[in-house]
Protein backbone atom coordinates (compact mmCIF):
# COMPACT_ATOMS: atom_id res chain seq x y z
CA UNK A 1 0.00 0.00 0.00
CA UNK A 2 2.80 2.38 0.98
CA UNK A 3 4.61 1.53 -2.25
CA UNK A 4 1.49 2.33 -4.33
CA UNK A 5 1.13 5.71 -2.63
CA UNK A 6 4.77 6.49 -3.40
CA UNK A 7 4.29 5.57 -7.06
CA UNK A 8 1.13 7.71 -7.35
CA UNK A 9 2.90 10.66 -5.71
CA UNK A 10 5.84 10.32 -8.11
CA UNK A 11 3.47 10.28 -11.10
CA UNK A 12 1.71 13.42 -9.85
CA UNK A 13 5.06 15.22 -9.47
CA UNK A 14 6.10 14.15 -12.97
CA UNK A 15 2.74 15.28 -14.44
CA UNK A 16 2.98 18.67 -12.71
CA UNK A 17 6.52 19.18 -13.99
CA UNK A 18 5.43 18.25 -17.52
CA UNK A 19 2.55 20.76 -17.45
CA UNK A 20 4.82 23.51 -16.12
CA UNK A 21 7.40 22.80 -18.83
CA UNK A 22 4.72 22.90 -21.54
CA UNK A 23 3.43 26.22 -20.23
CA UNK A 24 6.96 27.64 -20.13
CA UNK A 25 7.58 26.59 -23.73
CA UNK A 26 4.46 28.31 -25.08
CA UNK A 27 5.36 31.33 -27.21
CA UNK A 28 4.74 34.77 -25.75
CA UNK A 29 2.87 35.79 -28.90
CA UNK A 30 -0.10 33.61 -29.67
CA UNK A 31 -1.47 33.54 -33.20
CA UNK A 32 -5.24 33.80 -32.90
CA UNK A 33 -5.81 32.42 -36.42
CA UNK A 34 -8.73 34.76 -37.08
CA UNK A 35 -11.27 35.18 -39.82
CA UNK A 36 -11.84 38.80 -40.92
CA UNK A 37 -15.21 38.75 -39.16
CA UNK A 38 -13.73 37.72 -35.80
CA UNK A 39 -10.95 40.29 -36.03
CA UNK A 40 -13.57 42.93 -36.80
CA UNK A 41 -15.45 42.01 -33.62
CA UNK A 42 -12.26 42.32 -31.56
CA UNK A 43 -11.59 45.76 -33.02
CA UNK A 44 -15.14 46.90 -32.27
CA UNK A 45 -14.92 45.67 -28.67
CA UNK A 46 -11.64 47.54 -28.08
CA UNK A 47 -12.99 50.65 -29.82
CA UNK A 48 -16.11 50.60 -27.64
CA UNK A 49 -14.04 50.31 -24.46
CA UNK A 50 -11.73 53.14 -25.50
CA UNK A 51 -14.60 55.39 -26.64
CA UNK A 52 -16.45 55.03 -23.34
CA UNK A 53 -13.29 55.62 -21.31
CA UNK A 54 -12.32 58.66 -23.40
CA UNK A 55 -15.83 60.13 -23.20
CA UNK A 56 -15.68 59.84 -19.43
CA UNK A 57 -12.26 61.51 -19.34
CA UNK A 58 -13.52 64.42 -21.46
CA UNK A 59 -16.53 64.78 -19.19
CA UNK A 60 -14.26 64.96 -16.14
CA UNK A 61 -11.69 67.36 -17.61
CA UNK A 62 -13.71 69.50 -20.00
CA UNK A 63 -14.34 72.76 -18.18
CA UNK A 64 -13.22 74.51 -15.05
CA UNK A 65 -15.88 75.03 -12.39
CA UNK A 66 -16.58 78.70 -11.63
CA UNK A 67 -15.66 78.13 -7.96
CA UNK A 68 -12.47 76.25 -8.87
CA UNK A 69 -9.05 77.90 -9.01
CA UNK A 70 -6.74 77.29 -11.94
CA UNK A 71 -4.36 75.22 -9.82
CA UNK A 72 -7.26 73.12 -8.49
CA UNK A 73 -8.51 72.56 -12.05
CA UNK A 74 -5.06 71.45 -13.23
CA UNK A 75 -4.71 69.12 -10.25
CA UNK A 76 -8.12 67.60 -10.89
CA UNK A 77 -7.54 67.07 -14.61
CA UNK A 78 -4.09 65.62 -13.94
CA UNK A 79 -5.58 63.14 -11.48
CA UNK A 80 -8.34 62.23 -13.98
CA UNK A 81 -5.77 61.56 -16.71
CA UNK A 82 -3.70 59.40 -14.38
CA UNK A 83 -6.80 57.44 -13.41
CA UNK A 84 -7.62 57.01 -17.11
CA UNK A 85 -4.10 55.71 -17.86
CA UNK A 86 -4.15 53.35 -14.87
CA UNK A 87 -7.47 51.86 -16.03
CA UNK A 88 -6.27 51.66 -19.64
CA UNK A 89 -3.06 49.89 -18.65
CA UNK A 90 -5.10 47.51 -16.51
CA UNK A 91 -7.39 46.76 -19.45
CA UNK A 92 -4.41 46.16 -21.76
CA UNK A 93 -2.92 43.75 -19.22
CA UNK A 94 -6.21 41.91 -18.65
CA UNK A 95 -6.77 41.54 -22.40
CA UNK A 96 -3.09 40.54 -22.85
CA UNK A 97 -2.79 43.11 -25.65
CA UNK A 98 0.85 43.83 -24.77
CA UNK A 99 1.84 40.32 -25.91
CA UNK A 100 -0.99 39.26 -28.18
CA UNK A 101 -0.62 38.87 -31.94
CA UNK A 102 -3.66 38.53 -34.20
CA UNK A 103 -3.24 36.38 -37.29
CA UNK A 104 -5.87 37.31 -39.88
CA UNK A 105 -6.66 35.49 -43.13
CA UNK A 106 -7.06 37.43 -46.40
CA UNK A 107 -8.11 35.34 -49.40
CA UNK A 108 -5.51 35.21 -52.18
CA UNK A 109 -6.52 35.26 -55.85
CA UNK A 110 -3.78 33.93 -58.15
CA UNK A 111 -4.07 35.98 -61.31
CA UNK A 112 -1.25 35.20 -63.73
CA UNK A 113 2.17 33.56 -63.57
CA UNK A 114 5.01 34.97 -65.66
CA UNK A 115 7.20 31.93 -66.33
CA UNK A 116 10.00 34.05 -67.83
CA UNK A 117 10.26 36.38 -64.84
CA UNK A 118 9.23 33.78 -62.24
CA UNK A 119 6.64 36.17 -60.80
CA UNK A 120 3.03 35.48 -59.84
CA UNK A 121 0.54 38.36 -59.83
CA UNK A 122 -1.73 37.98 -56.79
CA UNK A 123 -4.47 40.10 -55.25
CA UNK A 124 -6.94 39.84 -52.37
CA UNK A 125 -10.63 40.80 -52.34
CA UNK A 126 -10.87 40.52 -48.55
CA UNK A 127 -11.91 43.54 -46.49
CA UNK A 128 -12.04 43.72 -42.70
CA UNK A 129 -14.66 46.05 -41.26
CA UNK A 130 -13.15 48.46 -38.74
CA UNK A 131 -14.71 51.07 -36.44
CA UNK A 132 -14.94 54.44 -38.18
CA UNK A 133 -13.37 57.60 -36.81
CA UNK A 134 -15.28 59.89 -34.47
CA UNK A 135 -13.94 63.03 -32.75
CA UNK A 136 -13.08 61.19 -29.52
CA UNK A 137 -11.88 57.80 -30.81
CA UNK A 138 -10.25 56.53 -33.98
CA UNK A 139 -8.39 53.61 -35.50
CA UNK A 140 -5.18 54.18 -37.44
CA UNK A 141 -2.77 51.96 -39.35
CA UNK A 142 0.82 53.24 -39.52
CA UNK A 143 1.89 53.84 -43.11
CA UNK A 144 3.41 50.72 -44.68
CA UNK A 145 3.71 49.07 -48.11
CA UNK A 146 0.96 46.46 -47.81
CA UNK A 147 -1.92 47.20 -45.42
CA UNK A 148 -4.24 50.21 -45.52
CA UNK A 149 -7.39 51.57 -43.92
CA UNK A 150 -10.09 53.01 -46.18
CA UNK A 151 -12.90 55.35 -45.17
CA UNK A 152 -15.98 55.79 -47.34
CA UNK A 153 -19.74 56.41 -47.32
CA UNK A 154 -21.94 53.73 -48.87
CA UNK A 155 -25.71 53.78 -48.85
CA UNK A 156 -25.62 56.76 -46.53
CA UNK A 157 -23.49 54.93 -43.95
CA UNK A 158 -19.89 55.64 -43.12
CA UNK A 159 -17.62 52.60 -43.36
CA UNK A 160 -13.98 51.86 -42.61
CA UNK A 161 -12.21 48.78 -43.89
CA UNK A 162 -8.76 47.21 -43.62
CA UNK A 163 -7.45 45.97 -46.96
CA UNK A 164 -4.27 44.82 -48.72
CA UNK A 165 -3.22 47.81 -50.81
CA UNK A 166 -1.34 46.20 -53.68
CA UNK A 167 -0.90 48.52 -56.65
CA UNK A 168 -2.50 46.93 -58.54
CA UNK A 169 -1.32 43.40 -57.64
CA UNK A 170 1.20 41.77 -55.33
CA UNK A 171 4.23 40.53 -57.27
CA UNK A 172 5.21 37.20 -55.76
CA UNK A 173 8.60 35.89 -56.88
CA UNK A 174 8.23 32.13 -56.85
CA UNK A 175 9.73 29.11 -58.64
CA UNK A 176 7.55 27.51 -61.31
CA UNK A 177 7.08 24.22 -59.46
CA UNK A 178 5.92 26.08 -56.37
CA UNK A 179 3.60 28.25 -58.48
CA UNK A 180 2.04 25.15 -60.01
CA UNK A 181 1.54 23.62 -56.55
CA UNK A 182 -0.08 26.83 -55.31
CA UNK A 183 -2.38 27.01 -58.35
CA UNK A 184 -3.56 23.44 -57.79
CA UNK A 185 -4.75 24.42 -54.30
CA UNK A 186 -5.91 27.96 -55.07
CA UNK A 187 -9.12 27.53 -53.08
CA UNK A 188 -7.10 27.36 -49.86
CA UNK A 189 -4.42 29.92 -50.77
CA UNK A 190 -4.39 32.93 -48.45
CA UNK A 191 -2.41 35.89 -47.29
CA UNK A 192 -2.02 35.87 -43.53
CA UNK A 193 -1.24 39.16 -41.81
CA UNK A 194 -0.15 39.38 -38.19
CA UNK A 195 -1.30 42.48 -36.29
CA UNK A 196 -0.73 43.94 -32.85
CA UNK A 197 -3.08 46.46 -31.23
CA UNK A 198 -1.82 49.50 -29.34
CA UNK A 199 -4.40 51.44 -27.28
CA UNK A 200 -3.39 54.95 -26.24
CA UNK A 201 -4.50 58.49 -25.54
CA UNK A 202 -3.64 61.46 -27.75
CA UNK A 203 -3.26 64.06 -25.00
CA UNK A 204 -3.15 66.98 -27.41
CA UNK A 205 -6.69 66.26 -28.61
CA UNK A 206 -8.17 64.19 -25.77
CA UNK A 207 -8.73 61.43 -28.27
CA UNK A 208 -8.44 57.68 -27.87
CA UNK A 209 -6.34 55.93 -30.52
CA UNK A 210 -6.23 52.29 -31.55
CA UNK A 211 -3.11 51.65 -33.59
CA UNK A 212 -3.59 48.55 -35.75
CA UNK A 213 0.01 47.63 -36.51
CA UNK A 214 0.75 44.98 -39.20
CA UNK A 215 3.95 43.08 -38.39
CA UNK A 216 4.36 40.59 -41.22
CA UNK A 217 2.56 39.03 -44.18
CA UNK A 218 2.62 35.42 -45.33
CA UNK A 219 1.50 33.64 -48.48
CA UNK A 220 0.34 30.23 -47.37
CA UNK A 221 -1.91 27.24 -47.77
CA UNK A 222 -4.62 27.59 -45.15
CA UNK A 223 -5.40 23.87 -45.10
CA UNK A 224 -1.95 22.41 -44.42
CA UNK A 225 -0.34 25.63 -43.12
CA UNK A 226 2.49 25.43 -45.68
CA UNK A 227 4.21 28.83 -45.91
CA UNK A 228 5.37 29.87 -49.37
CA UNK A 229 6.52 33.37 -48.44
CA UNK A 230 6.97 35.54 -45.38
CA UNK A 231 7.72 39.26 -45.47
CA UNK A 232 8.16 41.57 -42.51
CA UNK A 233 6.09 44.75 -42.81
CA UNK A 234 8.17 47.85 -42.16
CA UNK A 235 6.49 51.08 -41.15
CA UNK A 236 7.59 54.00 -43.27
CA UNK A 237 6.14 57.03 -41.45
CA UNK A 238 3.46 57.56 -38.83
CA UNK A 239 -0.03 58.26 -40.09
Amino acid sequence: MKKNITVIFSLLVLLTATVQLAEAQQPAFQDDDLTPELFSLILKDEWTYLREATDQLIKETGNRNEFETTSEFHARTSKARQTFMDKLNGHIKDAKLERRVFGVWFKATLLQYDADAGVYSVKSPTRVEAPYEIPTTSCVIPKNPYVGLSDSIQGGYRQSRIYLKFDPDFKWTVARNEAIKAKSTESVMYFKVHFVLNLMLDNSQNRGLIKIVPKDMLVMNQANKFIYLKENIIQTTEE
